[in-house]
């Protein structure tokens, strides 16, 4: 193995160059505007909301970067108690000047983007056989969901507990991070040495849309809304991971 190759179980090159080079400072700036026209913000049944957010990183520290991101959910009574929600959500990520773009200022995404997939589960993987298989995050995302809410006309309103069913579809790619380190010769070329070495980086950069179905279980419980969901991917990436079972706090996706 040429020199500087990553050795079995190591972590991914950009993980440990970011360690390598210790702590780094981060100075940013932000703000987010809402549109908001919901009948009950706690259990809305028709109305928009849009969120759009941006922060730049910049006015001092070590990084420079310009990260957008947007969200929109669309709320509409279908019949009696019945409930669609279309949902649309997308960000993206700039350097600034001649900065570089470290891998943990990349977006990541997993169930909050396509439910069925792990956390950090799908987009832009290290695929280099002997590391860990990080994942790596991307700089652009987009993502669409439709969802049917109802209740169980079975049991009293009282109880608080309704279904769902939803399809999702989405993707996160574009990794900007680090793909070669001088330093350690893990670079894709020539070694000085005259040894031809693949050991920079390799990565699956996550261009396939990723979908899923699913069905939920949402519950007004005493202590907060709670939700319980089941998702199957039905297309997704080589080196995707996924998580079918989900459970956590929320009425919404």
């Amino acid at each position: 193995m040429a020199p500087g190759c990553f050795i079995d179980g190591e972590a991914s090159l950009p993980v440990r160059q970011e360690l390598q080079f210790g702590k780094t400072l981060t100075s940013s700036v932000g703000y987010t505007l809402s549109y908001n026209t919901l009948d009950n913000n706690k259990n809305p049944t028709d109305g928009l909301l849009i969120d759009f957010r941006q922060d730049f990183a910049g006015l001092g520290g070590d990084v420079r970067y310009l990260k957008t991101s947007a969200d929109l959910k669309y709320y509409m009574s279908l019949v009696s108690d019945v409930v669609g929600v279309l949902r649309f959500q997308g960000g993206m990520l700039n350097g600034i000047g001649n900065s570089n773009i470290r891998m943990l200022d990349h977006f990541q995404m997993g169930p909050n983007l396509v439910r069925g997939f792990a956390p950090n589960g799908l987009g832009p993987r290290d695929i280099n056989p002997l590391s860990t298989g990080d994942a790596l995050g991307g700089t652009k995302y987009w993502g669409a969901s439709y969802e049917v809410q109802m209740p169980f006309w079975f049991l009293p309103k009282e109880v608080g507990l309704k279904g769902a069913v939803y399809a999702d579809a989405g993707g996160l790619f574009d990794y900007k991070g680090p793909t070669s380190w001088a330093q350690t010769g893990e670079i894709n070329g020539t070694l000085p040495n005259g040894v031809t070495c693949n050991c920079g980086l390799n990565f699956d950069n996550g261009n396939v849309v990723r979908s899923s179905v699913g069905v939920g279980v949402i519950w007004a419980s005493p202590f907060g809304p709670l939700r319980f969901d089941y998702a199957v991917p039905l297309t997704k990436g080589k080196y995707d991971r996924v998580q079918q079972f989900k459970f956590g706090g929320g009425t919404s996706f």
